[in-house]
């Protein structure tokens, strides 16, 4: 999926309908999974944001609630199959670059937190890229579908507040990183 994403970034640019120094990267579920991805092999992107994710696919088949249909994606459990550390976002996150909002529904399990957003906060959180998680309280996979509408809107102004921070240059005190002491 990540060589169709960037030959269709490509063609756009080439078109010249977007410019290049102003490109943003989001996705929700496997939307999500592909913009951790993104960023391991990318920095064209001036900043991302990663909805319902996956960053680590066998913290995924040991607590998600979907991990029954993995026999078909991977060659075992992932104590048997190298490929889940192979696929794994978190694998390469030492060479994220991108400023990276992470927006989680605590109720979900068909992503959990703990096997995608949370992992690599964390770990951008230590290596000092500017990164946001946003976690919605009550909230499932659907958080974006049929979330409580309040919480719906609030995902929404986060998503652009990021954007326009960091593509366009706006202040946004409240995306600012603060040193960790």
């Amino acid at each position: 999926d990540y060589k169709d994403l960037m030959a269709g970034v490509d063609e756009l640019i080439k078109r010249g309908y977007i410019d290049d120094r102003k490109l943003g990267v989001t996705g929700g579920s496997g939307g999500g999974v592909l913009t951790d991805w993104t960023v391991t092999k990318t920095d064209r992107f001036a900043a991302a944001v990663s909805q319902r994710d996956i960053s680590d696919w066998s913290a995924w088949w040991y607590t998600a609630d979907f991990s029954q249909f993995q026999p078909s994606w991977f060659k075992g459990a992932p104590f048997e199959d190298p490929g889940f550390k192979e696929r794994s976002a978190i694998t390469y996150v030492e060479k994220i670059k991108t400023p990276m909002m992470f927006i989680l529904g605590e109720a979900d399990w068909r992503t959990p937190p703990s096997a995608g957003g949370e992992e690599l906060f964390r770990a951008l959180k230590y290596r000092k890229i500017p990164t946001v998680m946003v976690r919605f309280p009550g909230e499932s996979h659907e958080l974006s579908r049929s979330g409580q509408p309040w919480h719906r809107i609030e995902r929404l102004q986060h998503i652009v507040g990021w954007f326009d921070h960091y593509l366009l240059g706006m202040p946004k005190p409240e995306y600012e990183v603060s040193p960790v002491h």
